[in-house]
């Protein structure tokens, strides 16, 4: 992979647009990303998100589905944002796009893209970062890739230097690999890593293809800590998948898992796992739709991002920023606006940051919410 620094024009903090919701202040402050993703702050205080990239149409492989054709290409990237200057420090990781000429996943609203890549980044103690990768389909087609693709559903610690200039790359732990070998749900070989979260040595990850939560200790080797399975729905042919996809850490000190929820995409199932290691996940609350991240919030709640508030396959891209209480109580904060979101962090002042536009390549955005009091 190429590490470089490609400068973006500086970005106005202050563009800003309208929301439905009076308290609510919204501002641009990342735009022309390729499918953002993950969003982390460093110790730098620099935002750093990761860029799944473009169709790459390069060496084709088989999806997870009949039909489904993924192109491979060397096209995501990590972006830095620091006072202002937005720039990429990281370009040419690995990802595959569904093929607009073979069968879709989810159906393509306004030029929307399934591209599976750089998915996540979070910073542990010391300032380094980890990013994963995404793949989504059988890991057996790797080798197909050769090494450029050798990197696709891994994780990789990146070394920073104080100012964020990377200093080496190196790949720590292989899901696909782990797949293979394992299967933990045994069902369909899928990896698809898709959201991290590092605590102390460990690394937790939510591999939204393999529908598991996995531990990667400091020497990077994988474990099982629980498997999601699917469900059935009357009247739904096929069972549904749950489809984690994202992890948080809650003022607890419990889990908070994220479910998609798969094909179908039915409304108002999705769901919020509460986990405590060596238990059995319990279900926090239900009712959503797509959820795609949340974050703690300080009073003890939550806040919950759906990637889109009605079924993938109805064709509205419109997602939601939630708020849920400790109480049980849900408040949408932001739905007007937010476009597939992927992913949102909250910086130390308690602006939410959400990566807007995320299956999108060329306009994909991060905006910044300011909750007024």
């Amino acid at each position: 992979m190429l590490v470089s620094r490609v400068l973006i024009p500086t970005v106005n903090a202050q563009e800003s647009f309208a929301s439905s919701n009076s308290q609510v202040k919204m501002s641009i402050v990342a735009k022309n990303l390729n499918n953002p993703r993950g969003l982390a702050f460093g110790s730098d205080s620099a935002l750093y998100i990761t860029e799944a990239g473009v169709n790459g149409q390069g060496t084709q492989i088989p999806g997870p589905a009949p039909g489904v054709i993924l192109n491979f290409g060397l096209n995501g990237s990590v972006t830095r944002v620091y006072k202002g200057v937005q720039e990429r420090i990281i370009t040419d990781l690995p990802s595959t796009t569904v093929d607009p000429e073979g069968t879709q996943l989810v159906p393509s609203v306004n030029g929307s893209s399934q591209t599976f890549g750089a998915a996540d980044i979070a910073f542990d103690r010391k300032g380094d970062a980890y990013i994963i990768l995404g793949y989504a389909t059988n890991p057996f087609y790797k080798s197909n890739l050769g090494y450029t693709g050798e990197n696709l559903a891994s994780l990789l610690k990146i070394n920073l230097t104080p100012k964020g200039k990377v200093v080496s790359i190196k790949k720590i732990a292989d899901f696909g690999e782990y797949e293979l070998q394992k299967n933990p749900p045994y069902d369909d070989l899928v990896s698809d890593p898709y959201s991290i979260l590092v605590e102390g040595n460990d690394t937790l990850v939510v591999d939204g293809g393999a529908n598991d939560l996995l531990r990667v200790n400091k020497d990077g080797k994988i474990s099982t800590e629980e498997v999601f399975h699917q469900r059935y729905f009357p009247d739904v042919e096929t069972p549904v998948q749950t489809v984690p996809t994202s992890i948080t850490l809650g003022s607890d000190k419990a889990y908070y898992i994220g479910e998609l929820s798969g094909f179908p995409f039915l409304e108002g199932v999705a769901r919020i796992f509460r986990f405590i290691p060596g238990q059995v996940p319990q279900v926090y609350a239900d009712g959503f739709t797509q959820i795609i991240d949340m974050a703690a919030a300080p009073d003890g709640g939550l806040y919950v991002l759906e990637y889109a508030s009605h079924s993938l396959l109805s064709g509205d891209p419109t997602g939601a920023l939630i708020y849920l209480s400790p109480s049980g109580q849900r408040k949408t904060l932001v739905s007007d606006g937010l476009v597939f979101p992927t992913a949102m962090t909250i910086s130390t002042d308690g602006d939410i940051y959400i990566s807007n536009y995320g299956s999108y390549a060329g306009i994909g955005e991060v905006v910044k919410i300011r909750i007024k009091n």
